[in-house]
């Protein structure tokens, strides 16, 4: 046990594939035509990132993505990312009890537009995870990718992952789409001019019903983790002189959309117990979501936008007399038109086929919101995240405390000394800014909860199964 006096679990932490050793699992699982391919293209996410001059960028409008992204001066640092021995050796040292790994280099895997290429990719891979990581399992676990461009794939690498023994997966945090009719994009001004696609988030008006994704998820003991990155969104990165520009709030901008999507498509109340988890983003803009959406839903209920805003409700003459009586250059204008004037005011277009948009989210209260805001939803943090405060503080709605997950990011360029995670993440408590009840639900009690609530031995047999919340 660490020398808080309670596990630490570290929800998301990285490894540096060696995809040399990754090649035979490829090409027995691909066939030789796939594979062929492969060996041609490289990984996905590599090919998507060729270094290109400034004014290639420039004129493509291509951003700058990560260089000298990997430890060189640390090599030690460098060697337990790539090194499972090596990282489960260290673990003690650091202070990490358990650990929750993801892939690096394999991350875009499951955004591949070749369906027979993208799941053979995943499915391959994931092979590789369970033969390399398994043996670790009292110390580590590591996730297997999940392609769901159709819930049918989904279900079906769920179902791999579960007989390869992996306890953990992990989503994109959403599927590119086309639009069915390209042609009519020069209609709408929200889209960008010439724009063919859309982004799907599973949740709120899917091209498909995500649901039993997210029951086989429950069947099969999985929790719903994403994490930013896995797939290519437009928007997100813009700058095509600064890697630092992209990277400073991708992975909340990418989350944002996505929980608004499964928490407002009512996902997490119709399918309650499971844990939907978004890594790597931080808390603090969860808060904020938390509260726009009660305040929404005290305006904009259907209930309360029939008492407030129904056109019916509008007395033109009483608001004829306020025009007579201080409008009067208005009133001229308008002269006998002021009824219908009054009644073109909303701009954003006609009343929907069904203006309940509550209706999937089905509830009655902002407690209720909360509630299941709270109680569904897991945020990852990295040590040095000093907004994980906020998950805890006084002024979230109803109460509620947010579930804050630690996220160590071991193997990536922003951790510079993984011996130095854990000081830096029980700073919080030093400067005074979460107690150390806090820190706890934070390093431990929050992440075993996620992890444990649809899989009651997802800890057995490993070095902090004794412990319990």
């Amino acid at each position: 046990m660490s020398r808080f006096g309670h596990p630490v679990i570290d929800a998301d932490g990285h490894v540096l594939e060696i995809t040399a050793a990754q090649q035979p699992h490829l090409e027995r699982v691909l066939g030789a035509d796939l594979y062929g391919r492969y060996l041609s293209e490289g990984l996905p996410m590599r090919n998507s990132q060729k270094a290109r001059s400034f004014e290639e960028r420039r004129r493509t409008r291509s951003p700058q993505g990560a260089w000298w992204g990997t430890h060189t001066a640390n090599v030690l640092d460098r060697a337990t990312a790539m090194l499972p021995a090596l990282l489960y050796e260290r673990l003690p040292e650091v202070g990490i009890d358990y650990t929750v790994l993801y892939p690096t280099n394999t991350l875009t895997s499951c955004a591949v537009e070749d369906a027979d290429y993208r799941t053979g990719l995943c499915r391959a891979f994931n092979e590789f995870y369970a033969d390399v990581y398994n043996p670790y399992a009292d110390r580590m676990a590591m996730a297997g990718i999940i392609p769901a461009h159709t819930p049918d794939e989904a279900i079906a690498e769920l179902e791999h992952c579960a007989a390869l023994g992996l306890k953990v997966v992990v989503f994109a945090e959403g599927v590119m789409r086309p639009i069915d009719e390209p042609d009519q994009q020069t209609r709408s001004g929200w889209l960008w001019p010439g724009q063919r696609h859309w982004f799907d988030c599973y949740g709120l008006d899917s091209a498909y019903d995500y649901d039993p994704v997210w029951r086989r998820c429950v069947e099969l003991g999985f929790a719903a983790t994403f994490h930013g990155g896995l797939s290519f969104r437009p928007g997100v990165h813009t700058f095509v002189s600064s890697y630092t520009a992209n990277h400073i709030g991708q992975f909340q901008a990418l989350m944002y959309e996505l929980c608004k999507s499964l928490f407002l498509g009512g996902v997490t109340r119709r399918i309650p117990e499971l844990p939907f988890v978004f890594l790597e983003c931080g808390v603090s803009w969860g808060t904020q979501l938390l509260c726009d959406i009660i305040e929404h839903w005290e305006k904009r209920s259907w209930e309360a936008i029939q008492r407030n805003f129904d056109p019916a409700l509008l007395d033109i003459d009483e608001l004829g007399r306020y025009f007579e009586r201080y409008g009067d250059n208005f009133r001229a204008t308008l002269g006998d038109d002021l009824a219908s004037y009054a009644h073109e005011m909303p701009i954003h277009g006609g009343t929907p086929e069904d203006p309940d948009e509550w209706t999937q989210l089905a509830v009655s209260s902002p407690e209720e919101i909360a509630e299941s805001f709270a109680s569904s939803l897991y945020f990852g943090c990295e040590a040095d995240d000093r907004g994980v405060h906020v998950a805890f503080g006084p002024a979230n709605p109803c109460g509620v405390r947010l579930n804050a997950v630690f996220s160590s990011d071991i193997g990536h360029w922003d951790v510079t000394d993984i011996g130095s995670i854990m000081d830096e993440a029980h700073g919080l408590v030093e400067q005074g800014l979460i107690t150390e009840d806090d820190f706890r639900a934070f390093v431990f009690d929050n992440p075993f909860r996620m992890y444990t609530a649809i899989n009651p031995e997802f800890f057995a047999g490993t070095v902090i199964a004794r412990y319990g919340v």
